[in-house]
């Protein structure tokens, strides 16, 4: 079983692990700065950091999402590196797309390695399609580079709903405007 204990403040406890976990587990082109997640969990943004914790409160990884009118929007999702490979994974994604009523949307590198093919492999295996859009995402700030990735999601692609996720994303989570 998992549980996700929503993080409301930086002074909650699972706090610094989490930030741990995201450090590791994310290159640096793709993560968001800390203090930007911080301000975000301070604001009325739709915008939620959880700790996945197994039954006994044991942190077993991070998700932290977006929700938005027409989808919920995973922006990262890690597992604790020594836990991989170990179904959490499986389990938290099952988990989390259960508790939804809207479709599902996350980003990943395309498919050019072993790694980028695994992990898309594993969001397919968990009902996730990858779409054929052409999707760069921004730079969280000026010293980063923007980064061409997938969508995947869990309805099936057409183009007007692919659009419509890419505009969203771009203006409420990275700030760029069209």
């Amino acid at each position: 079983m998992i549980l996700f204990h929503t993080i409301l403040t930086n002074k909650d406890p699972y706090w610094t692990a989490l930030q741990d976990i995201y450090r590791t587990s994310f290159p640096i082109e793709e993560q968001r700065p800390v203090e930007s997640m911080e301000r975000l969990l301070a604001e009325d943004a739709p915008y939620r950091i959880s700790a996945l914790l197994d039954e006994n409160g044991a942190l077993l990884g991070l998700l932290t999402s977006w929700e938005f009118e027409t989808f919920v929007y995973i922006e990262h999702f890690a597992i604790t590196p020594t836990l991989r490979s170990s179904g959490y994974g499986a389990m938290a994604l099952k988990t989390f797309m259960q508790s939804l009523s809207l479709p599902l949307i996350l980003e990943v590198e395309p498919p050019t390695d072993d790694i980028t093919r695994r992990r898309i492999q594993f969001y397919q295996r968990n009902g996730l399609i990858l779409y054929e859009y052409n999707y760069f995402q921004p730079p969280y700030t000026s010293e980063q580079k923007g980064v061409v990735l997938k969508l995947m999601g869990s309805i099936p692609e057409n183009k007007y709903f692919a659009t419509n996720v890419s505009h969203t994303l771009h203006r409420e989570v990275y700030g760029v405007n069209f």
